[in-house]
């Protein structure tokens, strides 16, 4: 059977997995991964213990069809009974029930010089989202494309770093004076605290929960709070925009 590993040394990628394994099983898209300390804190007060990892949307479909997680010698091989993953992802994968709840759009951090579209990062040291992991990184090459020319052409140059797993590899980049800027989700930048613009031509995800067929009592349970105005608050104070009905 194949693996989805996200090891990837030199990073505290031992972050992204929090709770307890025999709780309810979360397995969510990695950009909200700075609201589950709350989230779960909440869960907790309510009566219910969660394992939550955050993970690329490309690792947590795979997640949800059936595939272990593997963080250096620890494999995780429970399954997750709810999952977060970008709406166009769910197409195709057979759910219990799903509801959309947040988006989110790009922007570019920086230090320096601002950098106010995605064409003038041509001219800066950057790091870019890898596309084949992260929805963030398929979405900035369609925007490359499209505004920018040949996107294989602008990543082929050497002032280009394209990530390995995840883009939270971006702010320790751009913290040790290794590039000028990067791209990242706006709620991301806003943690961060770093500068960021947001050019006008942009894209925006949505991200949806969605139960998995296995779910057990507990897990329909947290999937119905997860609708609720205490996890609305939590994603707003970090400027996602909530989209979910009651």
């Amino acid at each position: 059977m194949s693996e989805a590993d996200i090891t990837l040394p030199g990073f505290n990628i031992i972050s992204d997995v929090k709770g307890v394994l025999s709780g309810v099983r979360m397995s969510l898209a990695g950009n909200q991964w700075f609201v589950i300390d709350e989230l779960i804190k909440f869960l907790k007060s309510m009566g219910f213990n969660v394992y939550v990892e955050t993970i690329p949307p490309g690792l947590v479909l795979r997640r949800a069809l059936g595939e272990p997680l593997v963080i250096g010698g620890l494999v995780i091989d429970v399954k997750p009974e709810i999952v977060s993953l970008p709406t166009s992802m769910l197409n195709g994968l057979t759910v219990k029930d799903k509801f959309d709840y947040v988006e989110n759009d790009l922007a570019i951090v920086y230090v320096g010089e601002p950098v106010n579209d995605w064409c003038e990062l041509r001219n800066r040291r950057v790091a870019i989202p890898n596309p084949v992991t992260e929805g963030i990184g398929a979405l900035f090459r369609e925007l490359c494309t499209e505004y920018c020319g040949d996107y294989s052409e602008f990543i082929g140059r050497g002032s280009v770093y394209l990530t390995r797993i995840h883009h939270r590899e971006i702010p320790e980049l751009l913290r040790n004076g290794l590039i000028d800027a990067g791209v990242v989700w706006r709620t991301e930048a806003i943690y961060w605290g770093f500068k960021y613009t947001v050019p006008i031509r942009n894209r925006v995800s949505r991200l949806s929960f969605a139960l998995m067929p296995w779910a057990g009592n507990d897990a329909i349970k947290v999937f119905e709070l997860l609708r609720s105005d205490d996890v609305r608050r939590m994603y707003e104070k970090y400027g996602f925009r909530w989209i979910a009905k009651p």
